[in-house]
C-alpha cells in the first residue's frame, strides 16, 4: 500500500464501484472497476486518476462521455485492478457500509491520501451566507467543506483522522438517505486544503477563486 493506491481507493469510495455482469457477446461473466463523475471532472481524471492506474497497474483504462447525463466515466477490467480492490475488501456491486481498510486508516499519510480521493470525487466546498435581518441581502462570508456519504462508519473514520490532524469538524448528522460531515471553522478549512492538497481543480478553483461563490 502507498499513498497513490490509498488515494485511488478513496476515489473509488467516493464515486466508484466494482461491477460484475454477464456479457452476452462472449457468454461469460465480466468484472470491471468504474468511476463516474461530472463532466467538469475530466481534467482530474486525466491528470490525477489515470496516472495512478498507469503507474500502479500499467493500464490507462478508457474514458467514456455520457453527454445526456453531463457525466464522464472511467472503466478498467484489468485483473490486477480488480484483485487489488477485492483484496482490500471493496464490495462488488452495491456499496454498503463503506470504510477505509485498516491498513490505510492506521497510517496517517495513507489516511490523508484516502481522504483526498474521497473529497476530490464526492466532497464539496461552498460559501455559506448570512443575513442580518429579514429582507437583507445575502452576505457570503464563510467557506464550508462538506462530505455527504451514505456510510456513517466512513464519515466517523474521516472525522477521526481530520481531528487527529488538528481540524475541527461538526457532528455527523443524518440527511435523507445519507450522512453529512462539515468543516465550518475557517482555520479548519484552510488547514484542510493545505494538508489534504486536493487534486481536483474544480475544488481548488472554488477555494481560491472567491467570485465563484457569489
Amino acid at each position: 500500500m502507498n499513498e497513490g493506491l490509498a488515494e485511488l481507493y478513496g476515489a473509488m469510495l467516493g464515486d466508484g464501484c466494482v461491477s460484475e455482469y454477464y456479457a452476452n457477446c462472449d457468454s461469460r461473466t465480466r468484472v470491471c472497476a468504474v468511476l463516474t463523475g461530472h463532466k467538469h471532472d475530466e481534467e482530474y481524471y486525466k491528470n490525477a486518476i489515470i496516472p495512478i492506474f498507469k503507474r500502479e497497474f500499467s493500464t490507462s483504462g478508457y474514458l467514456r462521455h455520457r453527454t445526456e447525463r453531463n457525466a464522464i466515466i472511467f472503466v478498467t477490467s484489468k485483473k490486477s485492478v480488480i484483485h487489488f480492490f477485492r483484496f482490500c475488501g471493496f464490495p462488488v456491486g452495491k456499496k454498503e457500509e463503506l470504510c477505509m481498510p485498516q491498513e490505510i486508516e492506521s497510517k496517517n499519510p495513507l489516511a490523508l491520501a484516502c481522504i483526498r480521493g474521497i473529497f476530490d470525487t464526492d466532497g464539496s466546498i461552498y460559501r455559506r451566507y448570512s443575513k442580518k435581518y429579514k429582507g437583507h441581502s445575502r452576505i457570503y462570508t464563510h467557506q464550508v467543506i462538506q462530505f455527504k456519504i451514505n456510510s456513517s462508519r466512513l464519515l466517523e473514520q474521516i472525522k477521526c483522522v481530520l481531528e487527529s490532524n488538528g481540524i475541527i469538524t461538526t457532528r455527523i448528522t443524518p440527511e435523507k438517505d445519507s450522512f453529512v460531515l462539515r468543516i465550518t471553522r475557517q482555520d479548519g478549512v484552510h488547514r484542510f486544503m493545505l494538508l489534504i492538497r486536493p487534486n481536483n481543480p474544480y475544488h481548488t478553483e472554488r477555494y481560491l477563486n472567491t467570485p465563484r461563490f457569489f
